[in-house]
């Protein structure tokens, strides 16, 4: 009987012990909702203006969903690249309940038409509604391009050390041909492809005494220079 009797007690200690083990991840699961990671989340953001930024803070409180490990990290990408200003962006988790955002602005590299309406370019490609009559340095833009087509000729141009603030205006064609206008008066005429390589030639014509007074070089025909000084026009081959 002695043996029986004590099995029913160990029995009963297991079940009390599993009882009380229930009730406390139970109470736990509570805090863990309620206390420690609470669906009151603080979001801080460093980057833009400060009128930017609140917009952007009460965008992200819109989206708010009850704690840090359910945010909806789509819709913080959407709501912070619809700026047109975001070049790129950093977000931070820190636990329990903040979320750090860092965002790097993008800089004005040109302006354009658009609509009948004067706009500046980011160096994101993007177009930025911005007063764009007080920044006179910056080159135009005209044609019809996409984003793409900005981000390549920027890369492009970065690649070979051509500086934007040496440009006043670029043409875009429906050829996908582009011409550059520089400040000094000379015009660039550039083939559809390979613009890298044919930017790269140019660097090293521009210094070169036989174009120093050029106010017009055409590189569209491959093996060939096409260059004007207004006095006197000439050919030269040149076999890259």
């Amino acid at each position: 009987m002695i043996p029986q009797q004590k099995d029913k007690k160990n029995k009963s200690i297991y079940i009390y012990i599993f009882f009380f083990i229930l009730i406390t991840s139970i109470n736990n699961k509570n805090i863990y909702d309620k206390k420690l990671f609470s669906n009151k989340l603080i979001f801080n953001i460093n980057g833009l203006s400060f009128t930017d930024n609140q917009k952007l803070l009460r965008d992200l409180n819109r989206i708010n969903n009850n704690n840090i490990f359910k945010l909806d990290e789509k819709k913080i990408f959407k709501k912070i690249t619809e700026n047109n200003l975001v070049l790129n962006f950093l977000v931070k988790k820190n636990y329990p309940n903040k979320v750090e955002i860092i965002i790097n602005r993008a800089i004005y590299v040109g302006k354009t038409y658009k609509n009948g309406k004067l706009s500046l370019i980011g160096s994101n490609g993007k177009l930025i509604n911005q007063d764009a009559n007080k920044m006179i340095d910056l080159p135009y833009f005209y044609g019809n391009f996409k984003r793409e087509n900005i981000l390549e000729i920027l890369t492009v141009l970065d690649s070979v050390g051509l500086e934007i603030k040496d440009i006043s205006s670029l043409y875009f064609f429906p050829s996908r041909r582009l011409d550059i206008e520089f400040r000094n008066g000379l015009i660039l005429k550039l083939p559809n492809k390979d613009l890298k390589n044919t930017l790269s030639k140019f660097m090293l014509l521009k210094n070169d005494q036989n174009f120093i007074n050029s106010k017009l070089i055409d590189l569209r025909i491959k093996n060939r220079i096409i260059s004007n000084d207004w006095q006197k026009f000439w050919y030269i081959y040149w076999f890259w």
